[in-house]
Protein backbone atom coordinates (compact mmCIF):
# COMPACT_ATOMS: atom_id res chain seq x y z
CA UNK A 1 0.00 0.00 0.00
CA UNK A 2 1.04 3.61 -0.47
CA UNK A 3 2.69 5.56 2.32
CA UNK A 4 1.29 8.55 4.21
CA UNK A 5 2.47 11.89 2.87
CA UNK A 6 4.61 14.35 4.74
CA UNK A 7 2.78 16.65 7.17
CA UNK A 8 2.03 19.91 5.34
CA UNK A 9 0.89 23.22 6.77
CA UNK A 10 -2.84 23.38 5.99
CA UNK A 11 -3.10 26.33 3.61
CA UNK A 12 -4.80 26.71 0.23
CA UNK A 13 -1.44 27.07 -1.50
CA UNK A 14 -0.11 23.86 0.09
CA UNK A 15 -3.28 21.97 -0.86
CA UNK A 16 -2.78 23.21 -4.44
CA UNK A 17 0.88 22.24 -4.34
CA UNK A 18 0.77 18.84 -2.61
CA UNK A 19 -2.73 17.31 -2.58
CA UNK A 20 -3.46 15.09 -5.58
CA UNK A 21 -6.73 14.99 -7.46
CA UNK A 22 -6.94 11.28 -6.72
CA UNK A 23 -8.76 9.28 -4.08
CA UNK A 24 -7.51 8.67 -0.59
CA UNK A 25 -7.82 9.18 3.14
CA UNK A 26 -6.61 12.26 4.96
CA UNK A 27 -5.92 13.48 8.48
CA UNK A 28 -6.37 17.03 9.74
CA UNK A 29 -3.89 17.77 12.51
CA UNK A 30 -3.34 20.64 14.92
CA UNK A 31 -0.23 21.61 16.83
CA UNK A 32 -0.25 22.49 20.53
CA UNK A 33 2.84 22.85 22.71
CA UNK A 34 5.06 21.15 20.10
CA UNK A 35 2.79 18.10 19.90
CA UNK A 36 0.53 17.08 17.05
CA UNK A 37 -3.03 15.82 17.38
CA UNK A 38 -5.41 14.44 14.75
CA UNK A 39 -8.73 16.26 14.99
CA UNK A 40 -10.42 14.88 11.87
CA UNK A 41 -10.08 11.92 9.52
CA UNK A 42 -11.86 11.85 6.18
CA UNK A 43 -11.78 10.36 2.72
CA UNK A 44 -12.56 11.48 -0.79
CA UNK A 45 -12.29 10.42 -4.41
CA UNK A 46 -10.53 13.79 -4.97
CA UNK A 47 -8.24 14.73 -2.06
CA UNK A 48 -7.38 18.15 -3.52
CA UNK A 49 -11.00 19.29 -3.83
CA UNK A 50 -12.04 17.88 -0.44
CA UNK A 51 -9.14 19.50 1.43
CA UNK A 52 -9.90 22.83 -0.28
CA UNK A 53 -13.58 22.51 0.69
CA UNK A 54 -12.70 22.28 4.40
CA UNK A 55 -10.91 25.63 4.13
CA UNK A 56 -13.92 27.38 2.55
CA UNK A 57 -16.17 29.65 4.64
CA UNK A 58 -19.02 27.30 3.73
CA UNK A 59 -17.47 24.37 5.68
CA UNK A 60 -20.47 22.86 7.52
CA UNK A 61 -18.50 21.14 10.31
CA UNK A 62 -18.26 23.76 13.07
CA UNK A 63 -15.67 21.68 14.93
CA UNK A 64 -13.31 21.72 11.93
CA UNK A 65 -13.83 25.47 11.51
CA UNK A 66 -12.98 26.04 15.17
CA UNK A 67 -9.70 24.14 14.95
CA UNK A 68 -8.70 25.82 11.69
CA UNK A 69 -9.37 29.23 13.26
CA UNK A 70 -7.71 28.62 16.64
CA UNK A 71 -4.67 26.46 15.87
CA UNK A 72 -1.85 26.00 13.41
CA UNK A 73 -3.13 23.06 11.38
CA UNK A 74 -1.61 20.51 9.04
CA UNK A 75 -2.77 17.77 6.70
CA UNK A 76 -1.48 14.37 5.63
CA UNK A 77 -2.93 11.95 3.15
CA UNK A 78 -2.53 8.52 1.66
CA UNK A 79 -3.56 7.80 -1.93
CA UNK A 80 -6.04 4.92 -2.19
CA UNK A 81 -8.05 4.38 -5.37
CA UNK A 82 -10.39 1.64 -4.11
CA UNK A 83 -13.52 2.83 -2.27
CA UNK A 84 -13.57 -0.40 -0.24
CA UNK A 85 -9.97 0.16 0.87
CA UNK A 86 -10.65 3.88 1.65
CA UNK A 87 -13.59 2.86 3.86
CA UNK A 88 -11.38 0.35 5.69
CA UNK A 89 -8.46 2.76 6.23
CA UNK A 90 -10.73 5.64 7.27
CA UNK A 91 -12.42 3.42 9.88
CA UNK A 92 -9.04 2.21 11.19
CA UNK A 93 -7.72 5.78 11.44
CA UNK A 94 -10.82 6.97 13.31
CA UNK A 95 -10.51 4.06 15.74
CA UNK A 96 -6.77 4.76 16.18
CA UNK A 97 -6.98 8.53 16.78
CA UNK A 98 -10.58 9.04 17.97
CA UNK A 99 -10.61 12.52 16.37
CA UNK A 100 -12.80 15.03 18.18
CA UNK A 101 -14.37 16.42 14.99
CA UNK A 102 -15.46 12.97 13.73
CA UNK A 103 -17.86 12.36 16.60
CA UNK A 104 -21.42 12.60 15.42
Amino acid sequence: MAEWSERYLYTESNVDKYAPESGGVYRLIYASENKYYVFYVGQSDNLHDRLKAHLAPSEPNECIKKYLHNYTCYFRFIKISSQTERDKVEKEEIEKFNPVCNSK
